[in-house]
């Protein structure tokens, strides 16, 4: 959206004012009356700059303002209202001109001044010069105009059709003679069937360019202040949105670095369990555990008499078999811990345990 608050409204007013009287000049027909309409649409433009989207479409706006303006004028002044008309009422232009001419048929195979035009056109009722200047000038549907002056369609044709013939009767009655030129092109039209186009073809090309100098400069009253506020208080309100945003914006990605770090903390520390097993024992600890563990393994094996005189067979059996097996306990005791003790580095290894069992004969002796 553009910033139209710089505009310099003089130097618009010096450039298009003059062809925007010329078209509120064909719905009013008092000049003064007219210039005040345009100074007043003008007032209203700056007021309502920020409705402006586009710098180039600026004419095209001031001009709807003007037309929308002379309208209000004349619905408010004007003793024949916009009255509504039944379709029964629409009249048929060609049974009436029946008994005229070809050429008094399509009047405008003759070629009329501007003010020989306007002349006609001021003769119109106003309700009936506003449909005209809708129609065959600005180019409006009936849908469109019954929508602006709030009639019905069929009242809009009516209107029209009853301009029509009110604009032929006036300009053949005052300007058509003999000595009237006549327009080469518009007669092949009307040969060939395409008279209606010379209408509106007519009234467009001769009022395009058409202009009236106003004689007042443009004077915006003291209490009317120029409206900028429309685009400092978008710009200022799309700042804060963008500020706010932003920080919004920042507040977030801090907390989500945040969480992840925390995170990646918490995962570290509970990815190594503290496993008393796997940590290092000192071989001396170890050997007076065991030996709190196992006080038997103290015991020196070979110590034992065997051969006493008073033991038997059964008891020397019984012992060699319990201090087997007090062996192999030791062994198996001994290979856990070192299973344990070498699991975190080592891979497991398979250990062959090797019972040897010793015999021995008892002699007697007879005495």
């Amino acid at each position: 959206m553009q910033n139209n608050s710089n505009l310099d409204w003089q130097k618009v007013y010096s450039n298009y004012s003059p062809k925007l009287l010329g078209i509120c000049r064909r719905y009013i027909q008092d000049i003064y009356t007219a210039e005040d309409i345009v100074q007043d649409s003008f007032i209203t433009a700056i007021q309502k700059n920020h409705q402006l989207h586009d710098e180039k479409a600026l004419f095209a706006w001031l001009k709807k303002i003007v037309v929308n303006n002379a309208l209000q004028h004349i619905r408010s002044h004007s003793k024949d209202t916009f009255v509504t008309t039944e379709p029964s009422e629409i009249p048929d232009m060609y049974s009436e001109m029946e008994n005229q001419t070809l050429e008094e048929k399509n009047i405008f195979i003759y070629d009329f001044t501007n003010e020989e035009l306007l002349s006609s056109i001021d003769n119109l009722p106003p309700h009936h010069k506003s449909v005209f200047n809708l129609y065959f000038i600005e180019n409006h549907s009936h849908a469109e105009i019954s929508s602006l002056l709030g009639i019905t369609v069929n009242t809009s044709k009516s209107h029209l059709l009853r301009a029509k013939k009110s604009v032929q009767n006036y300009l053949l009655n005052n300007f058509v003679n003999h000595n009237t030129p006549k327009k080469k092109m518009a007669q092949l039209l009307v040969i060939f069937g395409l008279g209606g186009l010379l209408w509106a073809q007519t009234f467009q090309n001769k009022f395009a360019q058409f202009k009236i100098q106003p004689l007042k400069k443009l004077e915006i009253p003291s209490d009317h202040q120029i409206n900028n506020s429309g685009f400092s208080s978008s710009n200022q309100a799309w700042k804060k949105k963008l500020m706010i945003g932003g920080t919004l914006l920042i507040i977030a990605i801090a907390s989500v670095f945040l969480l992840n770090t925390r995170n990646s903390l918490i995962s570290n520390n509970s990815s190594v369990p503290i496993n008393k097993n796997q940590i290092g024992i000192n071989p001396i600890q170890a050997r007076k555990n065991e030996k709190k563990s196992n006080p038997n393994r103290e015991k020196n094996p070979v110590g034992q008499h065997i051969n006493e005189p008073h033991s038997t067979h059964n008891d020397l059996q019984n012992v060699t078999e319990s201090k087997e097996k007090e062996q192999s306990l030791v062994i198996k005791k001994n290979l856990k811990k070192t299973i344990i003790k070498d699991s975190v580095h080592e891979p497991s290894q398979k250990v062959i345990v090797v019972k040897k069992i010793v015999r021995r004969d008892t002699i007697f002796v007879e005495k």
